[in-house]
C-alpha cells in the first residue's frame, strides 16, 4: 500500500528511477501500478502512444527490451517500457556458476541487460513485472538488485487490508469507518481485487451520501457470500468435483469465519435434498415442493436442480452426509488445525456417485 503511493507520489514530482522492478504476489496492485505508470509518467495523451510500450516476457528476447528502452522520448519528456511476465525473459544463472561481474557472457559476447543497467538511458523509464524475483546472488537478479528501484507487492494482512480500504474510498469521495472497512475483509478476503470491485459497487450503492456503512456492507457482500455458496451447492449437486472443490478453497480464503457459514449452509442444503427427494418419491409437484423447500418466487426457478441432484442420492447416502457435516462442525469446534483439509475430505464424502 505505502510502496503504490509513494512511487506514484515520487513520479507525480518528477523523482524517477530509469529502471524499476515490481514483483510480489499481491498482483492487483502490481498491475494497477503498471496501468498508471504510462498515465503518469507520459501525461500527454496525444505523445503517448509514440513513448509507451509494453511487452511481455514470452514474446520478446532482452536485445529487443534494450533497444525499445535505448530510445528517446518524441515530443514528450521521457519515454516509457514496460515487461509484464518478465520472469519468462530473465534468467538466473544455473546453480554452480557464479554470479555475473561484469557486462561480459561467458561466451565472450556483451550481455545487453547488465550493459543497460550500467548506463541506463535516463529519458526512459524501464519496468520488469514479475510474480517473483530470483536469488539475489544470481545474475542478472543481483545486478537489478543493485542498479534498479526493487519493488515488493506482498500480501497485506488483515488490519493493512482494512486501512486499504478506507483509504481506497476516497477515490469515490466516499468515507467507510474501521468497523465497516473491517467487516468488508472479514466477508470478502484481502484480496484488494474483489475488494475493490465490491467498494465500486458500494460507491454507488450509498448513492448521495458520503458514507459507506456497515449496513451498506452488510446488504451487499452478504450477498456475494451467498451466492458464493449456491454455486458451490450447485457444483455438488451437478457431480462437478474440480468446480466444487475450487469454489470451496476460494470461500474459505475470504475469511476466517467462512467454515461455520459453509457448514451450515451445506446443512441446510442436504436438508433440503432429504426433503426434496422423499416429496419426489410420494409424486408431487414441482410447485408443491418448492413451496416445501421455502422457495418462492424466482428462486421457485431452481427446484428443478434441487429435484435433479436430490435423484443422485440414495437415501442411506443423504444420511451419511448429513452425519459426515455434523462430525465436521464438532472437529472443528475441538480446534482442527487445518480448514482447508477439513473442508476438502467433507467435500469428498459430500459428492455423489455421479
Amino acid at each position: 500500500m505505502g510502496s503504490t503511493e509513494n512511487i506514484l507520489k515520487a513520479w507525480r514530482t518528477g523523482k524517477v528511477a530509469p529502471v524499476y522492478v515490481f514483483y510480489g504476489e499481491e498482483e492487483f496492485l502490481r498491475s494497477e501500478l503498471l496501468h498508471l505508470a504510462a498515465q503518469t509518467l507520459v501525461p500527454d495523451e496525444a505523445t503517448r502512444s509514440f513513448n509507451f510500450d509494453q511487452l511481455y516476457g514470452s514474446d520478446t528476447t532482452l536485445p529487443d527490451v534494450v533497444t525499445m528502452a535505448s530510445g528517446y522520448p518524441m515530443m514528450a519528456e521521457r519515454r516509457v517500457v514496460i515487461v509484464r511476465e518478465a520472469e519468462k525473459l530473465l534468467r538466473a544463472k544455473p546453480a554452480g556458476q557464479p554470479a555475473a561481474r561484469s557486462k561480459k557472457k561467458a561466451n565472450g559476447t556483451v550481455d545487453p541487460l547488465l550493459s543497460y543497467l550500467e548506463h541506463p538511458n535516463q529519458d526512459c523509464v524501464l519496468i520488469f513485472d514479475m510474480e517473483k524475483f530470483g536469488a539475489k546472488n544470481q545474475s542478472p537478479f543481483k545486478e537489478l538488485a543493485a542498479k534498479a528501484e526493487v519493488v515488493e507487492f506482498a500480501v497485506l494482512k488483515d488490519a493493512e487490508a482494512t486501512e486499504w480500504v478506507r483509504s481506497r474510498a476516497t477515490m469515490h469521495k466516499k468515507k467507510i469507518g474501521a468497523e465497516a472497512a473491517r467487516l468488508m475483509v472479514a466477508q470478502l478476503g484481502i484480496g484488494l481485487g474483489t475488494l475493490a470491485s465490491e467498494l465500486d459497487k458500494l460507491a454507488t450503492y450509498a448513492g448521495e451520501r458520503d458514507e459507506i456503512t456497515s449496513k451498506d456492507v452488510e446488504a451487499m457482500t452478504g450477498a456475494s457470500r451467498e451466492r458464493s455458496v449456491f454455486e458451490l451447492t450447485k457444483a455438488i449437486g451437478t457431480a462437478n468435483r474440480e468446480q466444487a472443490a475450487t469454489i470451496l478453497l476460494r470461500i474459505l480464503r475470504t475469511g476466517k469465519d467462512q467454515r461455520t457459514f459453509v457448514l451450515i449452509m451445506l446443512a441446510r442444503y442436504f436438508e433440503q435434498l432429504t426433503l426434496a427427494r422423499e416429496l419426489a418419491a410420494e409424486r408431487k409437484s414441482e410447485q408443491a415442493i418448492a413451496e416445501a423447500l421455502g422457495l418462492y418466487g424466482g428462486a421457485a426457478y431452481f427446484v428443478k436442480d434441487t429435484i435433479a441432484a436430490a435423484r443422485r442420492y440414495s437415501r442411506e447416502r443423504l444420511d451419511a452426509a448429513t452425519s459426515a457435516i455434523v462430525q465436521a462442525e464438532e472437529m472443528s469446534r475441538r480446534g482442527h488445525t487445518n480448514d482447508e483439509l477439513l473442508m476438502e475430505m467433507l467435500l469428498m464424502k459430500l459428492m455423489p456417485s455421479g
